[in-house]
């Protein structure tokens, strides 16, 4: 624990909150504080989406149409995809499709961050399935003697057609899918279509097709981006993840760190922080920038605003594609399981989150402290814990100290 650092934790157990604020999506009546999101560009060197999981089952057909975007790629209605969203996570929970495991909520003030932390305790979390393994360990698969590398299949290529909910973007660059294993109700993630690395920098349009999940969501959410061997990722295949809010219920819809990001912004010059503004949040005792974030933010401004994130956060860093990714045909997954993890190898890693409000990055120097993996959600203000061992490891060190350890000083 940080020194001069006070704990107070309690336990509760969780109720789902969104049914108020979804009935009112279904009324047609817009949340509070809704603000549509323009239209996204394309993306760089994508197609449209391939109508595979659409073809072969009827959900994931109604999914694309009722998510379709409008003429002269107009934004959908967020009203409609919440819907959307909502339909087929209950059709996936009924026929077992995807996997929620129930969870208790616990509490924890760290008073030298000033964040109220949500921790979830899911002792009977079931195991998810790990994705490729690191480079490293696929040293004796690339020996001449050693035998073929073992197969791989990616998950997201194409997704489960139970899951899928159907197009992001005008033009179907992403798509979004249902979290098959998830400890929140409706855990949204926003694949690309085509195969990219997820050691690749986020792009306006990624950002973008995230956004729109968030504005979909009655009460918000956050999104969230693992990138790099350090920061808590499990799949190669680029996507982001989107969580409703609030995390806890009789919480209000705020990522527990806004305040963070308010007081930053608020000690900018002048008085404020204008919008795209970058901001070092030096009260932290690691490295964490952010921005906040305009409304309707175009793609450009958001795919602007994350490299000024990257670049303060890795100066003069610039991403490579590694050999085996460029060995690749455009678009094309890879098939055995030295590849996939040596396309996913990258030589930075960093948590992204996102919110309507604000955008935020926090390089990494290592994915675990003690027993605990963690990725970007630690850094929005909430972390899992499967076991009562792991949940005394974070009474006892601390939230903030946890966080200090997995990031970066200044």
């Amino acid at each position: 624990m940080l020194p001069g650092r006070a704990l107070r934790c309690s336990r509760g157990t969780h109720q789902p909150r969104i049914q108020a604020a979804a009935s009112a999506w279904a009324a047609g009546v817009v949340p509070q504080g809704f603000v549509p999101l323009s239209r996204a560009a394309s993306y760089h060197q994508s197609t449209r989406m391939a109508s595979v999981a659409a073809a072969s089952f009827p959900s994931a057909a109604a999914a694309a149409a009722a998510t379709a975007a409008s003429p002269g790629g107009a934004p959908r209605d967020p009203a409609a995809l919440w819907r959307q969203i909502a339909s087929v996570y209950d059709k996936a929970q009924v026929s077992g499709a995807c996997s929620k495991t129930d969870t208790q909520v616990e509490m924890c003030r760290d008073a030298g961050l000033g964040v109220e932390f949500v921790l979830r305790v899911a002792t009977a979390l079931k195991a998810k399935p790990n994705g490729p393994p690191q480079p490293a360990q696929d040293k004796a698969a690339a020996a001449p003697s050693a035998p073929a590398p073992a197969p791989w299949r990616n998950p997201f290529s194409p997704p489960e057609p139970e899951l899928t909910v159907g197009p992001l973007g005008p033009t179907g660059t992403h798509t979004a899918v249902l979290n098959k294993f998830n400890v929140v109700a409706h855990h949204v993630l926003v694949i690309t279509n085509q195969f990219r690395s997820q050691a690749e920098p986020l792009h306006g349009a990624d950002l973008a097709a995230a956004l729109e999940v968030l504005q979909a969501m009655p009460e918000g959410g956050v999104a969230f981006y693992n990138c790099g061997p350090e920061s808590g990722r499990s799949q190669p295949h680029k996507h982001l993840q989107v969580v409703p809010l609030p995390f806890m219920d009789g919480q209000p819809p705020r990522a527990p760190v806004d305040g963070l990001v308010e007081a930053a912004a608020a000690a900018g010059p002048g008085g404020g922080a204008a919008p795209l503004q970058p901001l070092q949040l030096r009260q932290l005792p690691y490295q964490c920038f952010a921005t906040q974030l305009p409304d309707s933010p175009s793609p450009e401004q958001l795919g602007a605003a994350f490299d000024k994130l990257l670049q303060l956060a890795f100066p003069g860093y610039s991403y490579s594609p590694p050999p085996a990714m460029a060995a690749l045909p455009p678009g094309a997954s890879p098939t055995d399981a030295a590849t996939a993890a040596a396309v996913a190898a990258g030589s930075v890693s960093y948590n992204v989150l996102m919110t309507r409000q604000w955008l935020l990055l926090a390089p990494r120097r290592t994915e675990r402290c003690g027993p605990l993996a963690l990725n970007s959600l630690a850094f929005a203000g909430t972390i899992l814990v499967r076991s009562e061992e792991e949940l005394g490891f974070v009474r006892e060190k601390g939230p903030g100290s946890i966080l200090a350890e997995i990031g970066v000083p200044w």
